[in-house]
């Protein structure tokens, strides 16, 4: 199966980038950094499905696992342990998990997402997720669970890339 575990990109995030990220911020750079990986390269990101809610594009699998936290800071999924100040040893096992689990491309088209989209509020990602034309605009019908497929994702996100 192609793509990664959404869980595993939010991790990344998360321990490379700092606990500053309410779940709502990590879908949609998680959802952001599929698209421009999708345009970038033709190939996925995740592999998990992406569905158009009431607020955006969400990750239904990363949705649950994050939701526990609200609207609070999230401190640590799987693979960072459980605070932001681990260990040395930790520290290191996670960046040789993430250099082995991700390619060089994959971090760096996620560490520029975080870079330019990372300190956006709730609404200031609201409203670029609902643009008009975006993955969302065109897939949200009013209906729970209406899926996003990676085709209309790349298309949108290449021409986000041409645009810049």
């Amino acid at each position: 199966m192609d793509g990664h575990s959404s869980l595993l990109i939010s991790d990344y995030i998360v321990c490379e980038h700092g606990f500053n990220f309410t779940p709502f911020q990590l879908i949609k750079l998680v959802f952001i950094s599929h698209g421009r990986t999708l345009a970038a390269e033709d190939r996925p990101l995740i592999r998990d499905r992406i569905e158009a809610w009431k607020y955006g594009p969400v990750i239904p699998v990363l949705y649950h696992e994050l939701r526990v936290w609200r609207d609070e800071r999230v401190m640590a999924l799987h693979y960072c342990g459980t605070r932001p100040n681990a260990n040395d040893e930790v520290i290191k096992n996670r960046k040789e998990l993430f250099t082995q689990a991700l390619t060089d491309s994959e971090r760096n088209v996620i560490d520029l997402t975080v870079k330019h989209y990372g300190n956006w509020s709730f609404g200031d990602l609201q409203r670029l997720c609902h643009e008009q034309g975006s993955p969302w605009d065109k897939h949200y019908d009013g209906k729970f669970g209406t899926e996003i497929p990676d085709e209309t994702i790349k298309e949108y996100y290449k021409k986000e890339l041409i645009d810049r």
